[in-house]
């Protein structure tokens, strides 16, 4: 157990999950390793890195992996697993990956090349910015080329040699398949009334 995640208030049995896939520093922050660079949590700050690396925690074996969530940091996998716990009471087969805030084709090879067969859910941020990336790597998992651009509100999604338009404020994964006709059978989660999990998990704990 530890006392900034029971501050949190993340009961012990999500403690237990994660315990493997952290440290703490010499302060008691907790520290993730993304391969050479860290995500960092004290009551203070958060920072998480921009890099081409991957934090990985729960099932090591990703063929055995029976769930697979992606999020943009180790904090939003902990918050997330905190409040949607009892949905999944054998966690023996949970495979969480971060790629941290920025998404590059550096994740996406070797996120996306072992997962096209797995059960996949995807935990990005309800802004723009975390729909878009939900389309990126929904459209990587299923090898299928995209490209999306933004310029005064509006969003332009290149798919399949057509342009798609949405506002961006309109815009996320669902409705771009509605829209193209096209699905990708890859679920997205995202809390009602926060942008990320962990929002939620700050708002309900302070």
């Amino acid at each position: 157990m530890h006392p900034y995640l029971t501050r949190l208030g993340v009961r012990a049995e999500v403690q237990e999950f994660f315990a493997s896939f952290y440290q703490a520093d010499t302060n008691g922050n907790l520290v993730f390793d993304y391969g050479g660079e860290t995500e960092a949590y004290g009551f203070a700050f958060h920072r998480v890195p921009v890099s081409g690396g991957l934090w990985v925690a729960g099932q090591e074996n990703s063929r055995l992996a029976g769930q697979v969530f992606i999020c943009s940091s180790a904090m939003e996998a902990l918050s997330f697993l905190a409040f949607r716990y009892t949905a999944y009471p054998d966690t023996s087969g949970l495979l969480f990956i971060s790629i941290g805030p920025g998404l590059n084709d550096s994740h996406l090879q070797p996120v996306c090349s072992s997962l096209p067969e797995k059960k996949c859910t995807l935990l990005f941020g309800n802004d723009f910015v975390g729909k878009v990336t939900d389309l990126k790597i929904a459209a990587g998992i299923r090898k299928v080329p995209v490209a999306v651009y933004e310029q005064d509100g509006i969003c332009t999604v290149n798919f399949r040699n057509r342009n798609y338009s949405f506002h961006t404020d309109a815009f996320s994964l669902n409705a771009f398949e509605k829209q193209a006709g096209y699905r990708f059978n890859i679920r997205t989660l995202k809390p009602k009334g926060f942008n990320t999990f962990f929002d939620q998990l700050k708002a309900r704990a302070f």
